[in-house]
């Protein structure tokens, strides 16, 4: 299968003039080829975890999901299933760059698209990759399930519910110290499996209230409370459609590296993706009426957490960044004659004249009448 996908993931790349690059999950970088853009990027970003959490979004979204990463270009990632269904890997095309050429200070000789033609590439990759396969889960669980039994081996001397070991990894989690979460949180399976008897279902339970755990630790340790929940909710249903512990232990070790990842990787990449999904609609639909409402529910979160994110990573309100949009591309309208101030207001998403010179005025310094009279005597 993987020829396959190595040979349709060439064609991508020449019919649309991008990268098209298959991303490895458990090594958290690009497989055999690289993204020639991503390895030389002028910001020296964190290409792995931008990468890593498009992919991981692409579960939560029918597999396939559009992001952006901190130079503020589009990529899109399709999730690539092993045997089990487990992801172990991602389809990767990008960058791209989406809107007018004029909206980027450089373009980098990127393709340019605009919203529906992302789209469209995104549902024609969806198309071509979502049944491909891969088959590389065996060896990494199988690691997991050593470290899991030997840990099993060692809690042969325990006949109790290990309560303080609960207590040490929703420290570890709140405090980010990923190493000692993983090892704590080995400890924790073997000991479970130890003291449920083999019973599937008794382990079932425990994983559940494991996940739980983990959760609520998470959102204490400062992870996105929406993404959590939704994690919990889909893990906890998935844990019944298992029928051996081993088919279960191979499914928690990807959850196990999923999990670590939201809670210390994606904190910083997730605030960049959604900032730049906020301004990419107020860019798209400044001309028209903007709400909070309209904004959250375009990046599928809560009015409080928009307003709380976008103002701590810009330093302004939602409502200051959508009138500096407004009155940026009102500047650029004041210059045709043939437009009176009402219209230039209406053009740019303001109810009436007297609020849009108010605005102009107190961001411009001057009213739109004066700024429009000084244009005209420039160009004279």
């Amino acid at each position: 299968m993987y020829e396959m996908i190595e040979k349709l993931r060439k064609h991508i790349s020449s019919l649309f003039k991008t990268d098209c690059n298959i991303y490895d999950i458990r090594l958290k970088d690009f497989a055999n080829q690289s993204c020639s853009f991503c390895h030389n990027c002028p910001q020296k970003c964190d290409y792995s975890k931008t990468h890593l959490y498009g992919c991981y979004e692409a579960v939560r979204w029918d597999n396939k999901y559009i992001y952006y990463c901190s130079m503020n270009f589009i990529f899109i990632a399709i999730s690539i299933y092993d045997e089990n269904t487990l992801p172990n890997a991602g389809i990767i095309t990008g960058p791209i760059l989406m809107g007018k050429e004029e909206d980027f200070e450089e373009t980098y000789g990127l393709t340019l698209f605009d919203t529906s033609e992302v789209n469209h590439l995104t549902e024609i990759l969806s198309a071509v990759f979502s049944n491909c396969k891969s088959n590389e889960t065996e060896d990494i669980a199988n690691s997991f399930l050593k470290d899991v039994y030997k840990e099993l081996e060692l809690s042969s001397n325990f006949n109790h519910y290990p309560i303080e070991l609960e207590k040490e990894l929703q420290e570890s989690i709140i405090t980010h110290d990923s190493k000692k979460s993983k090892e704590l949180l080995n400890k924790l399976l073997g000991q479970i499996f130890f003291n449920s008897s083999g019973d599937l279902q008794i382990i079932k339970s425990r994983v559940k209230e494991l996940i739980v755990l983990l959760s609520r630790s998470a959102i204490e340790g400062g992870a996105n409370i929406e993404n959590t929940f939704s994690l919990n909710d889909s893990y906890l249903k998935a844990v019944e459609n298992f029928d051996s512990l081993e088919k279960l232990s191979i499914w928690l070790s990807n959850i196990l590296n999923r999990y670590v990842s939201y809670v210390f990787e994606f904190k910083d990449v997730e605030h960049i993706d959604i900032i730049n999904k906020i301004t990419a609609y107020v860019k798209s639909n400044y001309m028209k009426k903007i709400t909070l409402d309209d904004i959250a529910k375009h990046v599928y979160l809560s009015k409080f957490y928009v307003s709380k994110i976008f103002n701590e990573e810009t330093n302004t309100t939602l409502s200051e960044y959508i009138n500096n949009v407004r009155i940026s591309k009102s500047k650029l309208l004041l210059t045709d004659n043939t437009l009176s101030l009402v219209d230039v207001a209406n053009l740019t998403g303001f109810d009436d004249q007297s609020y849009f010179s108010k605005v102009f005025k107190s961001i411009v310094g001057v009213s739109p009448g004066t700024y429009k009279k000084n244009m005209g005597k420039e160009r004279k």
